[in-house]
């Protein structure tokens, strides 16, 4: 009989749904970089994210991550346009 984790292994494509789905019962946003978005001006070094929040909104953002005492992490993201 197959362990659970082996089964998440060999389908990995399920993790980042995972991932988006927590974030979403926790209330919080859920960033990605998608593919869709290299061709956006001002994107030349792969900067923008998309941030997606738990009403379904989307948006284009850059994002600034700083460690807080090794312990935490504050991100702060600044909007470049709305998609959705």
């Amino acid at each position: 009989m197959e362990r659970p984790a082996q089964r998440l292994l060999k389908n990995l494509q399920i993790l980042p749904e995972l991932g988006r789905q927590r974030c979403f019962e926790l209330g919080n946003p859920f960033y990605y970089q998608d593919g869709a978005d290299a061709k956006e001006p001002g994107n030349e070094r792969g900067n923008y994210w998309r941030k997606e929040l738990p009403s379904g909104e989307l948006f284009l953002v850059t994002l600034q991550i700083e460690e807080i005492k090794g312990e935490t992490y504050s991100i702060k993201d600044t909007i470049i346009r709305q998609l959705q």
